[in-house]
């Protein structure tokens, strides 16, 4: 039988379900697991599996978490046409409030999708008021209440709203963390330690060198090396993330007479794509895209806390 490329993307989704599910119960980090782990089943078309482990995590949800069990599960019931239910959910959260703010992000997003955006819009302004009380609040990006900001910017700029305070306070932080990621970027560019480079295979190329290069990765899921990936990171100053493709390293081995399936020849590869420019800075800001490629962000992928 063929396997497409839509069959092994499902299974893979299915494994990332599975593991997050199995480290929810040692991790720490229940609640942010299972929404995690029903986002994968989703991906999956696995839907009743994505209501079971969004209902655990309303279960275990302590209202301490990066995401938001009840919200979550309120999103997946008005997205899946049971909108009674999920509008319960919803006034609970609205009368009982929450210290997450990804609950007001989530109930924004779950109107954004059923094409609502004044609802969305609503819960957006709700969660901001109760995270970014004063438009002279001193944040930073990646602070509390700032992702709320950014996503209520790039609302009101789909409705063509005019600017107010509060974008204002939004721009002012968007120019304030550029400007210290320019400076960061000149100390590193004056620095004379050497860059580290850590090699990172997406979950296609996982694959493939596991079916070719068994011996370099034994017994090793891509979840387990994607964890590897981002402890090898948090283990040096200033490191970079170079993207391996088998066919690459390949003809990097060859081009210059190293073994193939040594160690070193991996480790040499990476180093010259830091070299030519061709890894990516980490870590990324948490609510940018994580540098595993996954498309989600940071803080709710490989930075999650507990993931590594």
């Amino acid at each position: 039988m063929t396997v497409t490329s839509t069959d092994a993307q499902r299974r893979l989704h299915i494994e990332y379900a599975e593991a997050l599910e199995a480290d929810a119960e040692t991790s720490g980090e229940k609640c942010n697991d299972l929404v995690e782990a029903a986002d994968y089943w989703h991906f999956a078309g696995e839907h009743q599996r994505e209501e079971r482990a969004l209902l655990a995590a309303v279960e275990v949800d302590d209202d301490n978490n990066v995401l938001n069990g009840p919200a979550a599960h309120a999103k997946f019931l008005l997205t899946h046409g049971r909108r009674s239910e999920a509008e319960q959910r919803f006034a609970r959260l609205l009368r009982e409030g929450s210290n997450c703010e990804w609950a007001y992000v989530t109930a924004s997003l779950a109107y954004q999708l059923i094409d609502e955006p004044q609802e969305a819009l609503r819960w957006l302004n709700i969660g901001v008021n109760r995270f970014v009380p004063r438009l002279d609040a001193e944040l930073e990006m990646g602070d509390v209440g700032f992702e709320l900001l950014r996503q209520r910017n790039l609302l009101r700029r789909e409705l063509d709203l005019p600017k107010d305070g509060l974008d204002d306070v939004f721009d002012r932080l968007t120019e304030h963390g550029r400007r210290i990621g320019e400076q960061i970027k000149d100390i590193k560019s004056h620095s004379e330690h050497t860059t580290i480079a850590v090699l990172y295979w997406p979950a296609e190329e996982f694959a493939k060198l596991r079916r070719e290069h068994p011996s370099w990765y034994p017994d090793t899921t891509h979840r387990q090396h994607r964890q590897q990936v981002q402890r090898a990171l948090q283990q040096h100053p200033g490191p970079v993330v170079a993207t391996g493709s088998v066919a690459a390293l390949v003809g990097f081995a060859v081009a210059r007479g190293l073994p193939v399936d040594e160690q070193s020849t991996r480790s040499k590869f990476a180093t010259e794509a830091a070299r030519l420019g061709r890894a990516a800075d980490w870590p990324p800001g948490r609510n940018d895209a994580c540098w595993c490629g996954s498309t989600r962000k940071y803080k709710k992928c490989c930075g999650t806390p507990g993931f590594a």
